[in-house]
């Protein structure tokens, strides 16, 4: 009888860290060489017969002009808002849900990256409410209708994941900050990745990029949600990436790794998408909302210094993304595994010439402490594997400059 009454003590006092994993779902999606080409089809498949194009504008590339060609073909018609900047701004989101909102339009269309993606996902929320601000929707599962316009996402970069995530990310302009919002209506209706389109990124794009889809895999894996299915896609995405991305920088017209990394990238969001993310993100949305820096570049700062941080943490899961690296960790404990791996992140973003610091990017000093107290209210904080206090962000901040 007493062992009886310990167990049921024992079984009360338990906790369990996320014991319930949810899972979000990702769209269709076209990949492969010439996928551009269906976007049409794609397009009346979701009933579009008038679809409003989001996109930075992709100014020099003919991109957008060739899609409304595409669509026009196929008897779809279009009109283009192209107000769309790098971390898109509230502003820009009512701006274009107006626009949605005084034509006639039945679809809608994202095509760019990760900027162009999220704030064609604010527009649609937006829509679907009636034009209410979009700074309600900061956070998660803030939606209360139904999607009543379809998004195509046709994904012009090679690491944003966007175009098949349940992730929003919109700049907050009056406080400086950037707003997650997260919800399975933000997800599109369907994508489409064609390497073709993706060769257009300059070197250094695709550089910045690739290591943000490496931030992906990195944060998906290590998460302290412990998606256990998010472990497949985020180790072959690190394989894809140890393989493929310098070679992918350097030579833009080397069709087979410019393909991989368009694997590599898909693969790694469909790694977050459920397991979420970590400090190196925090750390770029709070940069990208002050200073509007580059969130890849962020990230490719940001990921040595808090995968240090981290791994202590989980060492058993750096080696696990070690040997997807095609390192040779035999022999090796997993704390020496694990510092392998960083040490070969660190060399590929040396390779990649990404030498810059946050002091770079525009950090202050003065700045510090508040863009630490943000990141560690930071959405994606919650799923870092490592238990992070203030002065712990400082100090990875500090690390940063």
């Amino acid at each position: 009888m007493s062992h009886n009454k310990d167990v049921k003590r024992t079984l009360k006092n338990e906790r369990l860290e996320y014991p319930i994993k949810m899972m979000h779902a990702y769209p269709s999606v076209n990949v492969g060489w010439g996928a551009h080409t269906m976007v049409g089809n794609d397009a009346k498949a979701l009933g579009m017969t008038n679809a409003l194009i989001v996109t930075t504008g992709l100014r020099g590339t003919g991109i957008v002009e060739t899609i409304q060609g595409v669509l026009k073909a196929a008897g779809v018609a279009s009109e283009v808002f192209d107000k769309v900047t790098p971390n898109p701004k509230d502003h820009e989101v009512m701006a274009g849900a107006k626009v949605l909102a005084a034509g006639k339009f039945d679809g809608i269309i994202s095509l760019g990256g990760g900027s162009s993606h999220d704030c064609c996902k604010a527009i649609k929320l937006v829509h679907s409410h009636d034009g209410q601000d979009v700074r309600s929707f900061e956070g998660a599962f803030k939606a209360t209708k139904a999607n009543t316009i379809p998004q195509l996402a046709i994904n012009t970069t090679s690491g944003t994941g966007s175009e098949v995530s349940c992730f929003s990310i919109i700049n907050h302009t009056d406080k400086k900050y950037k707003m997650a919002l997260f919800d399975p209506n933000c997800t599109p209706s369907k994508s489409v990745n064609d390497p073709l389109i993706h060769q257009c990124m300059s070197g250094d794009l695709a550089g910045y990029t690739g290591m943000d889809a490496l931030a992906h895999g990195v944060e998906a894996i290590t998460s302290r949600l412990g998606v256990v299915s998010a472990y497949g896609p985020g180790l072959s995405a690190i394989s894809l990436i140890f393989g493929n991305l310098r070679q992918s920088a350097m030579n833009r017209n080397n069709d087979k790794a410019v393909e991989a990394m368009v694997w590599a990238e898909m693969a790694a969001a469909y790694s977050f998408n459920s397991a979420g993310l970590g400090l190196i993100h925090s750390m770029a949305h709070a940069l990208g909302g002050m200073y509007d820096a580059p969130h890849g570049l962020c990230n490719a700062i940001g990921l040595g210094p808090v995968m240090k941080f981290n791994l202590p943490a989980c060492p058993e899961r750096f080696r696990m993304m070690a040997q997807a690296a095609g390192i040779d960790v035999s022999g090796m404990s997993d704390m020496k595994a694990g510092e392998a791996f960083i040490q070969a992140c660190l060399e590929l973003k040396a390779d990649l010439g990404i030498t810059k610091t946050f002091t770079d990017l525009g950090l202050l000093e003065k700045d510090v402490e508040g863009l630490s107290r943000f990141s560690v209210n930071d959405i994606c904080t919650e799923g870092n594997p490592t238990d992070t206090g203030l002065q712990d962000m400082i100090g990875i901040f500090h690390q940063c400059m």
